[in-house]
């Protein structure tokens, strides 16, 4: 008799779970009794690429779908969270894939790797889904029978989670120890603002929120498609390709499986530029090879105009905003922050007294997690919250409010 392989958990099922998905991915953090431990979504990785792959039979949704699409990009389907309740379409052969049966395919392949840690999750969400679209994602959660206790705009959980950081001064991620990570301006301590910024298949997008004693609530957001991750690796692939050209007059982007391969480095080689570290890219192909070394200020040349237009359209964004004060920080989510030299545009349109960084990977989905055990005590409305969150401890009023300064 043949068994099917399911999860086996290896914690107690009590633990809450905080999923944070984008366009681009999805990662998932469990919080159990203080102690945080990453989900293997697609064993052995932690994430799970929101790419799916129509080339065979049965769609598929993971690193197999990411395998294709430089490949055969006509054969996946991806960026299809920000399409739901819209009238489109992906078709391959037999396959006719929507935004709603992609992302049920999505649910239906994290649904294992949670229900095996967790009876209690909640979903972190980009700011930039509507309100029927958040609707239709939680009936996809419910239909999917993952466990979800609710829904928060991703930006909105994080800060919560850190406000702490903004009412007494210090750093959001003290934990992060980069070469590159962008000098800190000091701080002051108390109620404040704070812009969020995060970056994924469909857009960079910005979230400004202001942090007071008992709550965290949004003032505004945008997004800007047009600085989506894709174009900054589009940027990236043909750069390299061009150096490629100047070596050995071989061109990678000639070769489906040589740009595909050189496309499945770039997630590595953005790490290890932020990190401060060359990278050297493989591009091979059954007759040719060629090794090309970047350095980290290589990359951020290739990519100068996309962080100089991004960083002044957020720059912009916060001035219009009709904002009474500054925020006193940019907090860059990990998809932001490893794009080439934007973190460092952000610093230089900042104010001075705007500390920015750069926050863990898991941060988001940690932030969710830690909202489970609020709506299980009913402390939490039932209800997507992309408005605001009441803090769970009031900051004594003895911490008095900033005053205003006028915007540049």
């Amino acid at each position: 008799m043949l068994w099917s392989k399911k999860p086996v958990p290896v914690h107690e099922k009590s633990r809450a779970v905080g999923v944070d998905l984008t366009s681009t991915r999805a990662r998932a953090v469990g919080v159990s009794v203080g102690k945080i431990r990453a989900l293997m979504l697609e064993d052995p990785n932690e994430e799970l690429p929101l790419f799916i792959a129509l080339d065979h039979r049965t769609a598929d949704v993971g690193r197999v779908g990411y395998a294709l699409c430089r490949r055969m990009p006509h054969a996946v389907c991806s960026n299809f969270l920000p399409a739901l309740t819209q009238p489109r379409d992906w078709r391959v052969g037999r396959h006719v894939m929507t935004p709603e049966a992609a992302l049920d395919l999505t649910l239906n392949k994290l649904r294992a790797p949670i229900a095996a840690e967790s009876e209690a999750i909640v979903l972190a969400l980009p700011a930039y889904l509507g309100p029927a679209q958040v609707t239709k994602l939680v009936a996809a959660a419910t239909k999917a029978k993952l466990p979800l206790k609710g829904t928060a705009v991703g930006a909105l959980a994080v800060v919560a989670d850190r406000a702490g950081s903004i009412l007494n001064g210090k750093p959001a991620a003290p934990e992060l120890a980069s070469p590159d990570v962008v000098p800190l301006r000091p701080s002051e301590s108390g109620p404040g603002l704070v812009a969020v910024i995060d970056a994924d298949e469909f857009a960079v997008s910005a979230v400004v929120l202001s942090v007071e004693r008992d709550r965290v609530k949004v003032l505004a957001s945008t997004n800007w498609p047009r600085f989506a991750i894709k174009l900054w690796k589009d940027k990236l692939l043909d750069a390299v390709s061009d150096r490629c050209v100047r070596l050995c007059r071989r061109d990678p982007r000639d070769s489906a499986e040589a740009e595909q391969a050189l496309f499945e480095q770039l997630d590595d080689a953005l790490d290890r530029t932020r990190a401060g570290q060359r990278v050297n890219l493989t591009l091979r192909t059954k007759h040719w090879f060629q090794d090309v070394i970047q350095q980290p200020e290589d990359f951020e040349s290739h990519c100068a105009a996309l962080a100089r237009g991004a960083s002044e359209s957020i720059r912009d964004f916060l001035n219009e905003s009709g904002l009474p004060i500054h925020p006193r920080a940019v907090w860059m989510t990990h998809e932001a922050g490893r794009l080439p030299a934007f973190a460092r545009n952000i610093h230089q349109n900042t104010p001075e007294g705007t500390v920015v960084e750069v926050l863990p990977a898991n941060a988001v989905a940690q932030a969710a997690a830690n909202l489970a055990a609020r709506w299980l005590a009913a402390e939490l409305p039932r209800a997507h919250l992309d408005a605001m969150i009441p803090l769970k401890v009031s900051v004594p009023e003895s911490v008095e409010k900033p005053t205003a300064k006028g915007l540049r």
